[in-house]
């Protein structure tokens, strides 16, 4: 990556080499020259193509001004071009008796500016121009070139121009572990140059532009976003100190505003660096007081740091940055008392300048959607950047970049090329998923065991069982020290009882709305005592890390980070065991602070009949139960009153049609029915809207179409049928039975057989885009059935709505008629099959998992049903390519899309608008999810291998399958799941329907 552009004249090239000279005996090796045959354009390149690539990829942008560049409509061109990208631009006059007087408003405005031809004290180069070998005498002021070294240096980004270690912690470990790497890090922070550089020229571009100015980093856990914020990101901006003066990041936590990291501790910490004596009474006052006198204490803030006085224009300041640290912590449920005012007054900074301020998040891409739509920043302009896996190759650097910065310290450290090729090798076999994470650990555990000798080994390495085993080994550690301490059990089981109900639910949760663990900070004496021995030794081994308030002297704490629950098998198993109980726990929590927020409205308890017992149900967990404060306890004693109400509201009910029975006896016939018209009216009711109503319409519009027994064992593979007429129901089609292989590969394990067994034969390479959940991969033998040709249509759901038989809440967000379904909770798809069912006398369902991926596989094997190409989704598939982007873009909003191709559909599209599988299956990728009928489970581990769904009693995520309009195209992939609360509603959910096949005729 080239860090420093040239951009001159060609009559200036012996200026230009002089200057390369300069740079790259000064250090700057790392720069673009068009002339230079090692930095700049290979002989065949083409010219534009290539300058315009480097000009992208550079941090700074050198122009040669002269009277020949000026006049050059080339060099103008790389100019416009470096301030559309919104480059560090350095102007450097090279000619004598060009002043910068005589340079145009646009140039001296906004450009750091140094005159190399002025000044006494000239510094003399020998320079050899290309192709013609003449040699050149180029002489350079002295004074202009200290004054570009300073400014270079100031500006630098990369890690070798912050200085590490940091002057208060000498004997700082080069590795961080689980942790976040923090601003004093900024000098060890490798691998990301790129997305840095990237990061810095959308920022100026959106310091440039109107407010409201918000930037939204989206990452997949474990991609390093916090690190790149505060030990990338933060540092970087703070050196240009003109434009931007970032505040301490913030990470939410519990307390987004007066929590330990909250915006009171950043606001505080950022006056203290720039030597302002405001107390945090003051600051407290202000936040309090809302945007307008937080607005002024920032004005003062940005003021001391530009060192201005008030009587200086407010343009002159540096735009104030409040960065987000882990936003999706923003919508837990134990957050959000704080997190609704945060971000309500996050939105008035935002809405006007003086001084100009910037918001940066950085948010899991899982959790992105609820920060989109978060009522507090509605309308406000999001734009986002994607930070994906870090690039294989830049791996080698994290490892080997730290060390250096250990040379020629007491501390150098030699690190043998045998270890690095296996770790690197580890990665490559392990994939990208938390590589980066435990990539750090295993780093960290290295170094503290082994650096004392000077020398990290493979043998070392290998004892510390390598990046697979590294946290199940540092968890042996800590059950090892635990045989030495008498306060732990000895006997295994007991101590796992224990550390289980030490980790859940404080420590380790499950997110409701996808389903996925997430890490939680607990107060340490909210541990049970009995677990906290335990808990200790996890926190000697980093696997956990604590903090202290510096205003309470509390204890947090919390796992050192997500993938612990992730990679720690343990804790997986005991969070998939518990995801049901944890679900209830968290929805308890949420409807307890809503039920408390409206002032404990009847209207607001939602807990009741099934939901009600489940929650009821948490005491058969006592170990759970126990994270239920005292007010969620009286929400759902308040919840028990007014179902006990209901039932006895009920029974007083029961007992008046009782009373009213014995009366009506002793009374004519005539009125006797009478009475009984009013008693059994909702009876009566249903009655009369059978035989008056559904009953003809059955009989009109489904009897004459039903398959009869023996048509039915006739249908041959693929043949469709419709049990309806005029549309009114899905057009079905007859899939033969077979056997398929379900998942996706890892480029390691064999397929499981039908046998249980490994089965022989090649393995294929690791599916690009694959989740960790999608295998392992077995063999599934699929009995024969029909499946619909298209999603369920809205067409299709209104016949029903409109006959009484399925709900009328359902949002159409987008489209109508033969456009699919949206917006459908799982029970609803299950009563429309439920529906169709009592139509037809015929048994209509939800597909299971296994055959939907046998219908969507079409008898492949491939990522997608045509093969392993992503760009032919464009024929096959409705997803988020530049039609969704362009509206969105109407829309004021920001979402991931795909370049590959422009349908036209920015949302849904009508069923059946791309190419069949080739079953005859249309939008078997993409359009809506699906949802199924299994339960989700992280593995296939228990998976049925007769194409049965997967379920167990109670559990609150099932799978979808298909991808949608708003997937991007890994998403399709025919082995992608998804998995989702039965309530939730999307306009990307919808359904397709399979229907029980009686056996072929023999």
């Amino acid at each position: 990556m080239s860090k420093v552009f040239i951009s001159h004249s060609s009559r200036d090239n012996a200026q230009a080499i002089a200057l390369r000279d300069f740079l790259v005996a000064e250090g700057w090796s790392d720069l673009f020259l068009d002339l230079d045959p090692e930095r700049g354009i290979a002989a065949g390149e083409r010219w534009e193509r290539a300058l315009n690539e480097a000009a992208r990829r550079c941090e700074a942008v050198l122009f040669l001004i002269s009277q020949a560049w000026l006049s050059s409509r080339w060099c103008l061109n790389e100019m416009n071009l470096a301030r559309r990208l919104n480059k560090r631009l350095f102007g450097l006059v090279i000619e004598e008796g060009l002043s910068i007087a005589d340079l145009p408003p646009d140039v001296t405005s906004t450009w750091q500016l140094v005159n190399l031809a002025a000044g006494r004290d000239h510094r003399q180069f020998r320079v050899t121009l290309p192709v013609i070998g003449e040699e050149v005498h180029v002489t350079y002021s002295q004074e202009g070139l200290s004054r570009l070294k300073s400014g270079l240096q100031k500006a630098g980004l990369g890690a070798s121009f912050f200085a590490w270690p940091p002057d208060e912690d000498p004997k700082r470990a080069p590795y961080r572990g689980l942790r976040p790497l923090e601003a004093e890090d900024a000098g060890i922070f490798f691998g990301r140059e790129g997305p840095v550089v990237e990061a810095i020229d959308r920022l100026r571009g959106i310091k440039n532009a109107a407010p409201p100015r918000l930037f939204v980093i989206l990452g997949a856990s474990g991609a390093g976003k916090s690190s790149f914020m505060r030990a990338g990101l933060l540092p970087r901006l703070g050196r240009d100190d003109a434009a931007f003066l970032p505040l301490p990041a913030i990470r939410p936590e519990r307390a987004a505003l007066w929590g330990e990291t909250g915006l009171l501790d950043a606001l505080a910490r950022a006056f203290e660096a720039a030597h302002l004596k405001i107390p945090r009474g003051d600051l407290r006052e202000a936040i309090n007081g809302g945007a307008a006198p937080l607005k002024t204490k920032l004005k003062a803030l940005a003021a001391q740091k530009a060192q201005i006085d008030d009587t200086d224009r407010a343009r002159c300041l540096p735009a104030v940055v409040i960065s987000i640290d882990q936003g999706e912590e923003l919508f837990l449920a134990e957050a959000e008392a704080e997190a609704r005012p945060f971000l309500n007054l996050l939105r008035e900074l935002l809405l006007s300048d003086d001084p100009e301020t910037i918001a940066v998040f950085t948010i899991r891409s899982d959790n992105y959607e609820r920060l989109q739509s978060a009522q507090e920043l509605e309308g406000l302009h999001q734009e986002t950047m994607s930070l994906p896996p870090m690039p294989k190759g830049a791996y080698a650097e994290v490892i080997r970049g730290p060390i250096r910065r250990l040379e020629g310290t007491g501390r150098a450290l030699k690190i043998d090329d045998n270890l690095v090729e296996a770790i690197l090798a580890d990665i490559e076999e392990g994939g990208a998923k938390d590589a980066l994470p435990l990539l750090a650990f295993t780093l960290e555990r290295l170094y503290e065991e082994y650096h004392a000798a000077g020398h990290l080994k493979l043998g070392q390495y290998e004892k510390l069982g390598r990046i697979k085993g590294s946290i199940e080994a540092a968890v042996a550690c800590a059950f090892k020290a635990a045989d030495v301490d008498v306060r732990i059990p000895r006997e295994a089981q007991a101590r796992l009882t224990l550390l289980h109900r030490g980790l859940i639910p404080w420590l380790a949760g499950i997110d409701p709305d996808t389903g996925a663990p997430r890490r939680r900070v607990a107060r340490l004496s909210e541990i049970p005592a009995d677990s906290r021995p335990l808990i200790d030794l996890l926190v000697e081994q980093r696997l956990l890390s604590t903090d202290v308030s510096k205003e309470t002297g509390e204890t947090t704490i919390e796992p050192a980070h997500e993938a612990l629950l992730r990679q720690w098998g343990l804790l997986q198993g005991w969070l998939a065991d518990d995801a049901g109980f944890l679900t209830v726990l968290d929805g308890i929590k949420r409807a307890s602070r809503d039920w408390a927020a409206n002032a404990k409205a009847a209207t607001w308890l939602s807990h009741s009949g099934e939901r009600l017992k489940a929650a009821d149900g948490l005491q058969e967990r006592p170990d759970l139960a126990a994270n239920l404060e005292p007010a969620d306890h009286d929400y759902l004693a308040a919840c028990r009153a007014a179902e006990l109400a209901a039932a006895e509201k009920d029974r007083a009910s029961v007992r008046f049609r009782k009373r009213m029975q014995v009366a009506v006896t002793v009374l004519m016939a005539a009125t006797i029915i009478g009475l009984a018209g009013i008693i059994k009216k909702e009876w009566i009711g249903e009655q009369v809207h059978w035989y008056g109503t559904a009953r003809p319409y059955l009989a009109k519009n489904f009897m004459p179409r039903v398959l009869s027994e023996d048509k039915e064992r006739e249908l041959k593979p693929l043949e469709s049928f419709q049990e309806c007429v005029h549309g009114r129901c899905p057009e079905m089609v007859a899939l033969p039975a077979g056997t398929f292989v379900m998942g996706s590969p890892d480029g390691k394990t064999p397929v499981i057989g039908l046998d249980g067994k490994p089965e022989a034969g090649p393995i294929p390479k690791a599916e690009e885009g694959r989740g960790d959940d999608e295998g392992p991969r077995h063999r599934v033998k699929i009995g024969r059935f029909a499946i619909g040709k298209y999603a369920v249509t809205w067409a299709e759901w209104d016949e029903c709505v409109a006959l009484g038989g399925c709900p009328a809440d359902v949002a159409a967000t987008y489209g109508k008629g033969r456009e699919p379904v949206i917006n459908v909770p799982w029970h609803y798809a299950k009563q429309y099959a439920a529906w169709l069912t009592l139509m037809t006398g015929k048994e209509y369902r939800l597909l299971s998992e296994a055959e939907f991926e046998y219908a969507a596989r079409a008898g492949s094997q491939t990522a997608f049903s045509f093969g392993d190409d992503p760009k032919q989704l464009c024929e096959y598939g409705n997803f988020a390519d530049l039609s969704l982007r362009e509206l969105a873009r109407r829309q004021n909003a920001t979402i991931q899309t795909s370049d590959i191709c422009d349908d036209g559909n920015g949302t849904t599209a009508k069923v059946g608008s791309y190419k069949a599988n080739a079953l005859g299956l249309f939008d078997m990728h993409g359009n809506v999810f699906s949802w199924t009928e299994d339960c989700y489970e992280g593995s296939y581990e228990s998976a049925p291998t007769d194409g049965k769904a997967y379920t167990t009693e109670g559990c609150s995520l099932r799978v979808l399958r298909g991808g949608s309009w708003s997937s991007n195209p890994q998403n399709l992939r025919a082995a992608y799941r998804l998995r989702n609360a039965t309530g939730i509603r999307y306009t990307s959910l919808g359904f397709r329907l399979a229907r029980t096949l009686l056996p072929p005729s023999t």
